[in-house]
């Protein structure tokens, strides 16, 4: 029988990504290898010993799926030894430029393609752009954007349609408004409506309190509604 990835991994490190989809019945599985440092071959008898690190990853939160029963709670305890918990990308803004730059490098290099660059129009974009798929999302436009591109710079007809539309909403008078400026319409917008009641203006905008304080401050929102 064939070593299976654990074993194969030997010495190495494991990365369990999405662990929070992991069925209950594959969590008893992997409870049992994390315990006795051990697994069996398929089809075999003989007890393989591991020495693996293991690295998991997840978007949901497992102290809820604890209390709801969909994940073990003896297998959270045990994974959860060192926690890093990462901002979502929408929080972490100055990351996009070098994120973009990499999958640009990967994805010239998975379809033969030499893409050097975004446009002005498209960097302003992506750079505003909410993600709430968060890094994969991101990934994904820039793959796509990639493999439809023709030449070196990538433009806003190689990104999805939900992009494009947004690109294209603050069509008006016939005049190309950026995202900043869009951002900073419907910011206040939403603060005149809760009469710059940031609490509630931060739970319909979907952004931390923190967040909109910020851009209210980069947009000179702040000196406004008393």
């Amino acid at each position: 029988t064939k070593p299976g990835l654990f074993e194969t991994a030997a010495g190495g490190t494991v990365l369990l990504d999405e662990i929070g989809e992991m069925p209950l019945a594959m969590q008893v599985k992997l409870l049992h290898v994390l315990q006795e440092r051990q697994v069996i071959r398929v089809g075999g008898t003989a007890p393989i010993d591991l020495d693996i690190r293991i690295i998991a990853a997840t978007n949901r939160n497992l102290t809820e799926l604890v209390e709801n029963g969909a994940f073990r709670e003896d297998l959270f305890y045990r994974l959860n030894v060192v926690s890093i918990r990462l901002p979502r990308l929408a929080d972490r803004r100055d990351d996009i430029p070098l994120l973009v730059a990499h999958f640009i490098d990967k994805f010239n290099m998975a379809f033969g393609k030499d893409v050097r660059r975004v446009s002005p129009q498209v960097q302003e974009l992506l750079f505003h752009y909410d993600y709430p798929g968060n890094v994969r999302e991101l990934e994904n436009i820039i793959q796509r954007a990639v493999a439809l591109a023709d030449g070196e710079e990538i433009k806003i007809g190689d990104l999805p349609a939900r992009l494009q539309r947004l690109a294209t909403e603050g069509l008006g008078t016939g005049e190309l408004l950026t995202l900043e400026e869009l951002e900073k319409r419907h910011i206040r917008k939403v603060l005149e409506a809760t009469g710059y009641n940031r609490n509630q203006a931060s739970r319909i905008l979907g952004i931390p309190r923190t967040t909109l304080w910020r851009r209210m401050k980069r947009y000179g929102l702040d000196r406004l509604g008393g």
